[in-house]
């Protein structure tokens, strides 16, 4: 079943490179493929997760109504476009440390499993387009990537000058319209745009009350989310990569540093960044981005990073790395 499924992926990523600016036309046939479901059903089991506002969990799947006859149904509804998603059910948790809560979107499963079938599809012809400095939720590429690439640069290339940035609320103020404008670049088949649009405009049921879609952000905690979130930033990775500004940039979804050689006046550099964000309809977050020196430490995706001498004799600098720790504890990180 992987098999099949990726020799689909590799032939639509082999099509993708061919033509950076080739529009696919022929997608949502597919999504219903039993070994595209079959794989989609498994990745999304393996994700486990609670049920939707429809209270239909894995056990009651796999143990009232069955595997197959679940899959017959999603392969049925999708022939005959009638496949319909239900609004996302909205918990709120605690942030740690906060008085404040924040939202945690849950799908239903159907919906779950329908998103990752346009995952399995969509994912390996975007891929070829996005940039290297996006680590993000892509295939093969990972946090701790991230963290090696920005330890490389500034051990390496001297850009010690750090801008820690994150974009403010970023998935849930990402403008619907622009966002299916640069889906569209890369597919053109009507049924699968017709199937984005409706996950983004499923709308949110909280407390029993349904909220009706503004016209902004993704599916909250929904398997297609992160993939629409890339193609979008993928945007400014481009205007980032044709600015030509003096600066290396490593981002992690909404989450990026920028880093630059000391003579470099970073808030030029966040000026150039807020009017690249501000072309996209976002803005950095005020409280959480920041310049800083890679001396004084700063953290990335939870990880404590600041530069430093390793304790090996004749060692050159190298970046310091920490899980949870404050600067001043902070050891030496010793390359391998």
């Amino acid at each position: 079943m992987l098999n099949s499924v990726q020799a689909l992926q590799d032939k639509l990523s082999h099509a993708a490179k061919q033509s950076l600016d080739r529009r696919f036309g022929a997608l949502y046939d597919k999504l219903y493929r039993r070994d595209i479901l079959r794989e989609a059903w498994e990745r999304v089991r393996a994700n486990k997760g609670a049920p939707g506002i429809d209270e239909q969990s894995f056990e009651h799947i796999e143990e009232a109504i069955g595997i197959e006859a679940f899959l017959d149904e999603i392969e049925q509804e999708l022939k005959a476009k009638t496949y319909r998603p239900l609004p996302v059910k909205r918990c709120w948790i605690d942030k740690p440390g906060k008085p404040e809560k924040r939202p945690l979107g849950i799908p239903v499963i159907k919906d779950r499993v329908v998103q990752m079938t346009g995952k399995l599809v969509m994912e390996p012809i975007f891929e070829t387009n996005f940039l290297p400095c996006s680590y993000g939720f892509r295939p093969e590429r990972d946090a701790p990537m991230a963290i090696r690439e920005i330890q490389r640069v500034i051990t390496f290339q001297g850009r010690t000058v750090v801008v820690d940035a994150d974009i403010r609320s970023y998935f849930d103020r990402i403008p619907q319209k622009p966002l299916m404008n640069l889906v569209k670049r890369r597919i053109s088949d009507p049924r699968m745009l017709k199937l984005i649009k409706g996950w983004l405009q499923a709308g949110v049921m909280d407390g029993g009350v349904h909220i009706e879609p503004d016209g902004l952000g993704t599916p909250q905690g929904s398997v297609i989310s992160p993939l629409l979130a890339n193609i979008y930033l993928h945007a400014f990775d481009k205007m980032w990569q044709q600015s030509k500004l003096p600066g290396t940039l490593v981002r992690y979804a909404d989450d990026f540093v920028i880093l630059l050689h000391p003579k470099i006046d970073p808030q030029w550099i966040l000026t150039q960044i807020r009017g690249m964000l501000g072309r996209l309809g976002l803005e950095l977050h005020p409280e959480k981005t920041r310049v800083t020196k890679a001396k004084d430490g700063f953290d990335f995706l939870g990880v404590h990073l600041r530069l430093c001498r390793v304790r090996k004799p004749k060692a050159k600098r190298s970046i310091a790395v920490g899980f949870g720790l404050p600067t001043a504890q902070c050891r030496g990180y010793d390359r391998r």
